[in-house]
């Protein structure tokens, strides 16, 4: 009997395959739940579980609403995107938001871009990057992705003088 669950999807055991996507559902439902009663976002998504991969979903933490999309495209909002892989337990960071430039950074630290990441924001004001990590249930994990989210908005709202939706940086050469 193989106990390897990565082949077990592969071989097509019906039976098991079926009840490990019945288990992977069922996680990412209690994850949704946990995230609709603690997240401080303002949209909350977790999506995935297809057929392709079904133990990998992903846990997409907004800032904005939907209208207030940057041209009405998601990827330009202000957000954090978390991989979740099921089988190993372990969540690392997928996609982050990105933020116009202040005048004073464009000016002396980023001369030839026009944006930064949400997270070089974060590291910007002395905060660490999110590593991958091991998680013990949806609890832990949902309680994980919340702290980073709420470290990484909070420098954001520094960066953006707390002026939604957190297009550009205000920063000047005394806060630097």
């Amino acid at each position: 009997m193989n106990i390897n669950p990565y082949v077990s999807l592969a071989k097509g055991e019906m039976s098991k395959n079926q009840t490990m996507l019945n288990k992977f559902k069922t996680e990412r439902d209690e994850l949704q739940t946990i995230l609709n009663d603690i997240s401080s976002a303002e949209q909350k998504n977790v999506s995935g579980i297809s057929s392709f991969c079904p133990y990998i979903i992903f846990v997409r933490l907004d800032a904005l609403k939907s209208k207030d999309y940057p041209n009405r495209i998601a990827q330009n909002s202000v957000y954090l995107e978390f991989e979740v892989d099921l089988i190993e337990k372990k969540v690392e960071l997928h996609t982050n938001g990105s933020i116009w430039l202040s005048p004073y950074d464009r000016e002396h630290k980023y001369k030839y871009l026009a944006m930064k990441s949400m997270v070089n924001v974060l590291t910007d004001f002395g905060g660490k990057k999110f590593r991958k990590q091991s998680f013990k249930n949806m609890k832990d994990l949902a309680a994980r992705m919340e702290n980073y989210y709420i470290n990484v908005m909070e420098a954001v709202k520094k960066y953006t003088d707390n002026k939604y939706p957190y297009k550009e940086g205000t920063l000047t050469e005394e806060a630097a």
